[in-house]
């Protein structure tokens, strides 16, 4: 069981890697699930969060 939630806590990082914007609203890693910058910044819309450059690995 630790395997397996284990694996799927890393398998949304690695995902995120090919992604360039992530949106934050707190501190941590953020969202990084967006390609573009306009689209990150529309999903931040109405929330109090913004949209900075994903610097982590690229795949």
């Amino acid at each position: 069981m630790v395997l397996a939630t284990t694996s799927f806590a890393f398998a949304g990082q690695a995902d995120a890697r090919g992604y360039k914007y992530c949106l934050k609203s707190s501190p941590g890693p953020g969202d990084c699930k967006y390609s573009g910058y306009r689209q990150c910044m529309a999903s931040a819309s109405g929330l109090n969060a913004t949209c900075v450059r994903n610097y982590g690995p690229r795949r």
